[in-house]
């Protein structure tokens, strides 16, 4: 997949995710009882990713489980948050288009991918380009201290 992409779109996404985690060690997710199992999930859908690059047996089977392993761990995280913003909206937004783009990955939908790969960029640069503006332009007004 990597060598499909110019140099520069290449470096634009190394530099997104990057980003990436940058937004989840600011959030409230790592402070929690699930912040474990989403990380563990997230951690075994990219081996389960590297086990289907290599045309491993039962690559399918895994990956799905892991797309839906970190679609309910995730939404079970957000549904007990008790205070809700954008910022956590987009980040839901993207754990969904993640655990459908593994699952629909393992289940071999191909006509699926794209429109979920470009869901996916799409909710990435939502939820950085958000935290950005929620974190460091726009502050309170007893903050700026120009």
């Amino acid at each position: 997949m990597a060598a499909s992409y110019p140099s520069w779109q290449l470096l634009l996404t190394i530099a997104a995710y990057s980003l990436l985690l940058w937004v989840v060690w600011n959030g409230q997710l790592r402070r929690s009882r699930f912040a474990l199992p989403v990380a563990g999930t997230v951690a075994v859908l990219l081996v389960r990713l590297l086990f289907k690059v290599q045309h491993s047996e039962g690559s399918m089977v895994l990956l799905v489980g892991s797309g839906v392993a970190l679609i309910g761990l995730y939404g079970a995280w957000f549904a007990r948050k008790p205070t809700k913003t954008r910022l956590d909206l987009l980040k839901l937004s993207y754990a969904l288009s993640l655990g459908m783009w593994a699952a629909a990955l393992g289940l071999g939908w191909r006509p699926l991918l794209p429109w979920l790969r470009s869901l996916l960029l799409m909710s990435l640069w939502a939820v950085l380009l958000d935290f950005v503006y929620v974190r460091y332009i726009r502050r309170p007004a007893g903050k700026n201290a120009l």
